[in-house]
């Protein structure tokens, strides 16, 4: 009889033999710090438990909610809307749900106003747009896994006498050893038949696509990276135009939220908070000229170490 198995132990919890831990939470996280809000009359950097909020809720609701009365930010939900596409009224709740209200919504700067800040202008959810990425990562990352165990696949042999185990055997030992010559008898020779049951090394290949994901991602985010797979010099023209792309991006979500501020009178600024405005200058002009930094960083990118002239 056999012996009987629990419901728990169908799906024990653990890793799976070619799980992968969640990359989301990693690139969310990255995200969360591209950016920081501060009160714009005094430069002040918000509370990191009310800025966490902030972020986080713009970032997966697409939307947060403010409120003047009570100076707060808010899950907010819309109700109705106005001849513009906008809601009428707001529901704004806590996240824990004990405090919930409804409040006409505001479009201009009122004392009393109450509004809904949205994180882009048109309705998205950059959570969405990682998680989209990330399981895409994912996927790879276990194909990368399985196809490297099936890549050690053992060695297949049918042999026709089984008194010659024991003389196989010593001979794959001395093959595994790394001996230069084998000795085998003629009946070994003759009574071996090998079965190829290779698979093709795909890893590189799944890596490839995976990373190229990732940097796509990444630039979204607001970081630069570099084009290691790229065997030759990376151009200047290449390094501004991914440039141009990592700031186009991050800057869609500073302007969009900044936009709002200042249409509705709330004292707040998102701000860039990562290192590329460090190393490149900005001059307003569309070829900006590169500084030392920017030289400097430039020629990291050339593996070859060549400089350019």
């Amino acid at each position: 009889m056999a012996k009987p198995v629990k419901i728990k132990d169908l799906n024990p919890v653990g890793r799976k033999p070619y799980g992968v831990y969640d990359r989301f939470t990693e690139f969310f996280n990255l995200l969360l710090n591209s950016v920081k809000i501060v009160v714009k009359s005094t430069g002040k950097e918000l509370n990191f438990e009310v800025e966490t909020f902030v972020k986080k809720t713009l970032f997966e609701d697409g939307a947060v909610g403010f409120d003047k009365i009570t100076d707060k930010f808010y899950l907010v939900f819309g109700e109705q809307i106005n001849d513009y596409g906008n809601p009428k009224t707001l529901n704004f709740r806590t996240a824990n749900g004990r405090v919930t209200f409804t409040r006409k919504a505001s479009y201009e700067a009122e004392e009393t106003g109450a509004y809904m800040i949205k994180a882009l202008p048109s309705s998205m959810s950059m959570a969405k747009l990682i998680k989209e990425t990330t399981d895409f990562i994912a996927n790879c990352d276990v194909a990368m896994r399985q196809n490297l165990e099936a890549s050690k696949t053992p060695y297949v042999m049918v042999v026709k006498k089984k008194d010659l185990l024991l003389s196989y055997e010593q001979a794959l030992q001395q093959k595994q050893n790394g001996q230069a010559v084998v000795l085998v008898s003629e009946d070994i020779a003759n009574d071996v038949k090998s079965i190829d049951i290779s698979v093709d090394f795909l890893v590189d290949k799944f890596r490839e696509a995976r990373d190229a994901e990732r940097d796509t991602l990444l630039t979204k985010l607001g970081i630069l990276t570099a084009n290691t797979d790229k065997k030759e010099r990376v151009q200047s023209a290449e390094v501004y135009s991914g440039l141009g792309q990592a700031t186009d991006y991050i800057y869609l979500l500073i302007d969009t939220f900044n936009k709002q501020m200042e249409t509705y009178g709330l004292d707040f600024e998102m701000v860039f908070n990562g290192s590329m405005e460090q190393i490149y200058i900005d001059d307003g002009d569309q070829s900006p000229t590169p500084n030392e930094d920017e030289q400097d960083a430039v020629n990291e990118l050339n593996k070859d170490g060549v400089e350019r002239n």
